[in-house]
């Protein structure tokens, strides 16, 4: 008498829950019923069981017939091919997502799916479910939810799927695309919780630098069990030492309902130990892919990107100070680049803009910028630029937000702006409410580049009249243009040169409740603002208006 040997499959699965603890998971429901789900997301339930394929394949890797005569699956199948996304050192596994790009051969499209899994302890779904509704996976996300039930444990999927055509790739058959146009559907077609999961373009930069795992080939059997669907998939994977191929069977049926799922995976457990078929343990596929697929080590990149060009320093205000260069070039990469003030680093920036704050007032600082890539490699310094802090109590960036109740209105000093870009300049002006104004040159008129912005928050929102104490800077009148977020906006005409007065916008602007984003943009000319006011009212201000108010962090 002897033991049987385990089976390459059986040795890389998890190792099977055993004696009363097997039993209790077998006969126990893991939870409770679905009600309890509708405030974060409502799953329905695939059971996934392994099949042993030295027993229910035949020497062509076919289900033999008393497998196919038991669930109905006649011998015809559909083949797909499918490949997993991440990168070289698997960060998206590392933070529980998956991604795959899937092609059946008799379909035109692409399917792309992101999956988040959480595990489910004890049985718990609930608190499964509550931790990714904790993490902005609710029902309101567009996400789909489902249980994943094998031998011996639960896994939540949360998963984000989308049939895409792929140029050179679609049509009938299982042609795939290349890893570079692979990176390049993966970025258009990521939902934005993904995009944004630990930072902002943190889902981006990840798909950016991925790297193709597969393809892996398996076809799928079409049955029936207890009058649910039932597929039966032959998965045909590189073995672990990466000779030769080997095969993974997998049966599964899906249903909405719990006890539904329960009930008929404990028969379909019974059914395939009456035949010694099952294999009373758990496959982790997408991982134990990953691991077999992943590329081999790249040769190292000793190369460094070249210097930064067109670097330039503007002041801000009397304490900031704001830098941008045009971006490095790389044999591989760009990661990020590191910002030296007065031969010190400063800071880093992953993009080409970097903004210098804490400086002391009314002082000159030289700056330069180095890139530099994944491997470490460092560039040589961008020509040094200079620029010097305003005097103090000339204004400039608040880093705040400014509070607008729709019942009573609120007031912003000009010079007080979140954000600026373009040819706004902080001027001295003796008759203005805080000593200083915003100003743009005659001729620097540019709705979409030239703009001062302020951060709201919103309470009674509604249709408000957006005033602004405001001139022209020459004998003829000139004009802004005032807008919330994206919106396309309201004109406000000004006086001419030297006369200052309150002036509306053309029409009111409807602001809803919450954080928005104000833009005052030069939309002729050039013109001056000192002062803003955001009331339901149309009435204007007069004189120098009310108190500004003051932003909040």
């Amino acid at each position: 008498m002897y033991k049987k040997q385990a089976s390459p499959l059986q040795r890389m699965v998890k190792t099977a829950l055993v004696g009363t603890v097997a039993a209790a998971i077998l006969a126990t429901p893991f939870l409770h019923s679905q009600s309890a789900f509708a405030a974060v997301g409502t799953p329905n339930y695939e059971v996934k069981l392994n099949l042993d394929p030295s027993l229910v394949l035949d020497s062509s890797h076919n289900l033999v017939s008393s497998v196919r005569s038991e669930f109905d699956t006649g011998s015809s199948y559909k083949s797909y091919k499918v490949q997993y996304m991440d990168t070289a050192t698997q960060s998206m596994q590392g933070q529980g997502w998956s991604e795959r790009i899937r092609k059946r051969s008799d379909e035109s499209t692409h399917e792309i799916q992101f999956k988040k899994r959480y595990d489910v302890a004890s049985g718990n779904i609930n608190a499964a479910l509550t931790q990714a509704a904790g993490e902005g996976l609710d029902s309101s996300s567009g996400f789909d939810f489902q249980v994943d039930w094998g031998y011996s444990k639960q896994t939540l999927s949360v998963s984000y799927e989308k049939d895409v055509t792929v140029s050179g790739s679609s049509g009938s058959g299982l042609n795939m695309p290349n890893q570079t146009v692979s990176r390049t559907v993966s970025v258009a077609n990521q939902p934005s919780k993904f995009a944004n999961w630990t930072s902002t373009g943190w889902g981006t930069a990840q798909l950016n630098n991925s790297v193709v795992y597969g393809p892996v080939d398996f076809k799928r059997y079409e049955g029936t069990f207890d009058d649910l669907d039932l597929d039966i998939e032959v998965w045909t994977v590189i073995n672990e030492a990466k000779t030769g191929n080997e095969y993974w069977v997998e049966a599964s049926f899906k249903t909405d309902s719990f006890s539904e799922a329960s009930s008929t995976r404990t028969a379909l457990i019974n059914e395939l130990n009456s035949k010694g078929w099952l294999i009373p343990q758990d496959l982790l596929r997408t991982s134990q892919i990953i691991e077999r697929y992943a590329p081999a080590p790249a040769v190292p990149d000793t190369t460094a990107p070249a210097a930064p060009t067109n670097a330039s320093a503007t002041a801000a205000s009397s304490s900031q100070i704001n830098l941008s260069w045009t971006a490095s070039t790389d044999n591989v990469g760009v990661t990020g680049y590191d910002v030296y003030r007065n031969g010190a680093l400063a800071g880093s920036s992953a993009g080409t803009s970097y903004s210098d704050t804490g400086l002391t007032a009314s002082t000159t600082y030289s700056y330069t910028v180095k890139a530099k890539d994944a491997a470490g490699n460092v560039s040589a310094a961008s020509s040094a630029v200079s620029a010097a802090t305003l005097a103090a109590g000339s204004g400039g960036t608040t880093g705040g937000t400014y509070n607008v109740n729709g019942s009573t209105g609120a007031y912003i000093e000009a010079e007080n702006y979140s954000a600026k870009n373009g040819t706004f300049v902080q001027a001295s002006c003796s008759v203005c409410s805080n000593g200083f104004a915003m100003e743009t040159a005659n001729g620097s008129g540019d709705s979409n580049t030239n703009y001062i912005a302020y951060t709201i928050n919103v309470t009674n929102g509604g249709s408000f009249y957006v005033h602004l104490l405001s001139s022209g800077v020459d004998t003829s009148s000139d004009s802004f243009t005032v807008a919330i977020d994206n919106a396309s906006g309201s004109q406000v005409t000004t006086t001419s040169n030297g006369t200052w007065a309150w002036k509306k916008s053309s029409s009111s602007i409807s602001i809803a409740n919450g954080t928005h984003t104000l833009y005052i943009k030069v939309r002729e000319d050039g013109a001056k603002a000192d002062k803003i006011y955001l009331s339901k009212s149309s009435t204007a201000p007069t004189g120098l208006g009310g108190t500004a108010a003051v932003p909040v962090s």
